[in-house]
C-alpha cells in the first residue's frame, strides 16, 4: 500500500543540481507538493508566489544565502516552518540560524531519515495550527449564525400584565400598549384583523344573522 503523503507543501532551495534533484525526489514521496529553487533570491520569489508551509534550504548559496532568505520569509510570515541544511559547522552559522528562529537543522550529507524526521516535526506543527485555525473559523461562523438567528427571532415568555377591560399589555417600562403593538415588537408574528362571532353579534346585530346566523344553523 502506498504511504499517505503529508498534506503540506515544501519549498526546497539548493544551488547544487544533484542534491536539488535527489532531495526533492525524497520530499516528493513524503509531502503532497514540492517547489524547488536554485538560490535564496529565487526561493523568495517562489515563496511569495506559492506560500508553501515548510521551507527547506541550504545556507551557502550564490545571489542570496539561505539564512538571508529565511530572515525575509520570517519577516513576511512568522508562522512558516524553516529547516536549514549545511555541510558547515561554523558557529557563526548556528548563531545566525538561532537569530532567524530556524525550526530544524540538518547537517550534510543529508540523511534521508533525518530529513524526513525534520519534515515530519514541522508538518505536525503546520497541521495542528491549521486545525486550530479551522476550529476558530468555525466557531466564529457559528457565533455569527447564532447572533443573526437571535436578531431575527424574538420570543414571548413569562407573565404579561393585561388590562381586564381594554386588553392592553404593560411593557417592561410600565407603559400600556395595544396587544398588536406589543406582540409585533417582541415576535415575528404578522397581524390581520377580523372579528369574532361574539363581538359581531354585540356590535353588528343587523349583520350577524345574515353572516354568522346561517353558520350557526348549519
Amino acid at each position: 500500500m502506498e504511504n499517505v503523503k503529508l498534506e503540506v507543501s515544501v519549498l526546497y532551495v539548493e544551488d547544487d543540481p544533484s542534491a536539488r534533484r535527489s532531495v526533492s525526489e525524497i520530499l516528493g514521496r513524503v509531502v503532497q507538493t514540492v517547489y524547488v529553487a536554485e538560490n535564496g533570491s529565487e526561493g523568495l520569489e517562489v515563496f511569495r508566489k506559492y506560500n508553501p508551509d515548510i521551507i527547506v534550504t541550504d545556507i551557502r548559496m550564490p545571489v542570496m544565502n539561505g539564512l538571508d532568505m529565511a530572515a525575509k520569509i520570517r519577516a513576511e510570515s512568522s508562522d512558516k516552518q524553516i529547516i536549514v541544511t549545511t555541510a558547515y559547522s561554523d558557529t557563526d552559522y548556528f548563531l545566525a540560524a538561532i537569530e532567524v528562529a530556524v525550526d530544524q537543522y540538518v547537517l550534510k550529507p543529508i540523511g534521508h531519515d533525518r530529513l524526513i524526521a525534520a519534515v515530519q516535526k514541522c508538518a505536525d506543527v503546520v497541521l495542528r495550527e491549521r486545525e486550530l485555525q479551522k476550529y476558530h473559523e468555525e466557531r466564529e461562523k457559528l457565533v455569527l449564525e447564532l447572533q443573526e438567528a437571535l436578531a431575527k427571532v424574538k420570543t414571548l415568555s413569562g407573565f404579561f400584565p393585561i388590562c381586564a377591560s381594554c386588553k392592553k399589555i404593560r411593557d417592561d417600562k410600565g407603559y400600556w400598549e395595544q396587544i398588536e403593538t406589543y406582540v409585533s415588537e417582541h415576535s415575528q408574528a404578522l397581524f390581520t384583523h377580523s372579528i369574532c362571532p361574539e363581538c359581531a353579534k354585540t356590535l353588528y346585530p343587523e349583520y350577524y344573522d345574515k353572516i354568522w346566523g346561517k353558520k350557526d344553523k348549519t
